[in-house]
């Protein structure tokens, strides 16, 4: 198991893409080896930024799909925040679907 401290690992700012391509870098490797489930800790945060989520999470879902979210465990996440991340998971899981599904019919 790994853990991910938002406030101590990316600071108390985050917000830009930037910021959740470090997050997603940080749990792509703990997924690559296998240290699931991947804890990422929001304690004392309140993120609110499509961007952030979107770029770690989001682009995370077109690979691991609405499974992500039993890979990876939210704790001390803001209410607001945790509905972002579902939705966001949620709808990029079903466009990577979709463009697979394209793929295939092509073939």
């Amino acid at each position: 198991m790994m853990r991910v401290e938002v406030k101590t690992q990316l600071g108390g700012d985050v917000v830009s893409r930037e910021h959740g391509q470090k997050m997603r870098i940080l749990l792509e490797n703990a997924l690559a080896r296998g240290t699931e489930p991947v804890i990422v800790d929001f304690a004392g945060m309140q993120i609110t930024s499509v961007s952030f989520f979107d770029e770690s999470f989001g682009v995370l879902a077109k690979q691991y799909g609405e499974g992500l979210l039993a890979r990876v465990k939210l704790e001390e996440i803001d209410p607001f925040d945790l509905a972002l991340v579902r939705d966001i998971v949620s709808s990029r899981a079903r466009e990577a679907t979709k463009k697979i599904g394209k793929q295939s019919s092509r073939g």
